[in-house]
């Protein structure tokens, strides 16, 4: 396409879509300026810790905001890391199926069994490849994997994968209803 007949917004995007090329040195003397910087703004040792600590000593709302910040990161952390399961209900039979022909061991584990902690790993059996076993869990919203010869990590491919990573892992969701009553 002639550049006559482009707009000067195209012209833009396909300039900026053009590869920026640094010398190799760019980084280091990046970084180098910024370290500089930073030691230059602040106290160092003991005296830097002092200064911040008076800083919102003598601005209490700072200090109460920082607290009430960092209680309400804990509370989130805490309350992520349970399941959220009902509580007075009887746990529910589930069947955890993965199919894995290689494997010589899998087992299941999620938060509903302390993520296989001391023990609580449910083994699965193995099926000509098909890997299952039945367990009771909670009602509720669990989060859990299946652990593939002792060591790899495998999101269940038949669920839908839980937000976020579990030990830096992919995991899946799980959602036990209650029986009714």
């Amino acid at each position: 396409m002639p550049d006559w007949t482009r707009t000067t917004l195209e012209l833009i995007v396909q300039e900026l879509q053009q590869p920026v090329r640094v010398d190799e040195s760019f980084d280091r003397r990046v970084m180098v300026r910024v370290r500089r910087m930073q030691a230059e703004r602040r106290p160092r040792g003991a005296a830097g810790w002092v200064g911040a600590a008076v800083n919102l000593s003598r601005r209490p709302a700072y200090a109460a905001a920082l607290a009430a910040g960092v209680v309400a990161v804990v509370t989130v952390g805490m309350l992520r890391s349970r399941p959220q399961t009902v509580a007075g209900s009887e746990p529910i039979p589930v069947q955890f199926v993965l199919v894995a022909p290689e494997a010589r061991s899998v087992t299941v584990v999620g938060d509903f069994n302390n993520w296989g902690l001391g023990d609580t790993a449910l083994v699965a059996e193995n099926h000509n490849g098909v890997w299952s076993v039945s367990a009771p869990v909670p009602a509720g919203v669990h989060r859990y994997a299946f652990l593939v010869n002792g060591k790899q990590w495998v999101a269940d491919p038949t669920a839908p994968r839980a937000a976020g990573d579990d030990f830096g892992q992919p995991s899946s969701a799980l959602v036990v209803e209650g029986t009714p009553e």
